[in-house]
C-alpha cells in the first residue's frame, strides 16, 4: 500500500468516524437532557443508565479512531488529535462523574450546563469572527471605491478608449 492510499483509507475511517461520533453526541447530549426532565425515577434511571452506555460507546469510538490515526501521523493535523483526546477525557470524566455520586441527576444537571456553557462560548467566538470578517469585506470594499476616486481623476479616464 503506498502513502496515497494509506492516507486515503485513512481519511475515509476518520469521515466514517465524524458522521458516527457526530450522530452519538446528539443522542448523548438528548438522552441526558430527558434524563434530566424524567419525573419518573425508574425510566430516570434507565435513562442515565443509556447515557452511561452512550458516554462508553463514544469514548471506544475515540479511543478505536485515535489507534487507527496514531499508526500513522505524518501530514495530519495534530489538532484533530489534540480535540478527540480532550474528548476522550472529558466523557471519561464525566463516566466516573456519574459513577461515583449518589444524587446522578445534580451530576447530569452539572455536565449538561457545562456543555451547553462551552457551545454558549464557542457561538459567541463564532459570532465575533463572523462580525470581524463583515467588518474586513465592508473596509476593504470601501477602500477598492475610494482609492480611483481619491487620486484626484476619475476613474473612468482609464477606461476611455484611444482611436488606433
Amino acid at each position: 500500500m503506498d502513502v496515497k492510499e494509506f492516507q486515503d483509507s485513512r481519511n475515509s475511517e476518520l469521515d466514517v468516524f465524524s458522521k458516527q461520533y457526530s450522530f452519538l453526541k446528539q443522542q448523548y447530549s438528548s438522552t441526558l437532557s430527558s434524563a434530566i426532565q424524567e419525573s419518573d425515577p425508574a425510566k430516570q434511571q434507565e435513562l442515565i443508565q443509556q447515557v452511561q452506555q452512550l458516554n462508553t460507546q463514544m469514548a471506544d469510538e475515540i479511543r478505536t479512531i485515535l489507534n487507527t490515526l496514531n499508526k500513522g501521523a505524518q501530514g495530519f493535523d495534530p489538532k484533530t488529535l489534540d480535540d478527540l483526546t480532550a474528548d476522550l477525557i472529558q466523557y471519561q470524566k464525566d463516566y466516573a462523574e456519574i459513577e461515583r455520586t449518589k444524587d446522578r441527576v445534580n451530576t447530569l444537571k452539572l455536565i449538561h450546563t457545562s456543555t451547553l456553557k462551552n457551545l454558549d462560548t464557542a457561538t459567541t467566538w463564532y459570532y465575533i469572527f463572523v462580525g470581524v470578517l463583515i467588518m474586513l469585506c465592508f473596509l476593504v470594499a470601501f477602500q477598492v471605491f475610494k482609492s480611483p476616486f481619491s487620486s484626484g481623476s476619475s476613474w473612468l479616464t482609464g477606461m476611455t478608449l484611444s482611436p488606433s
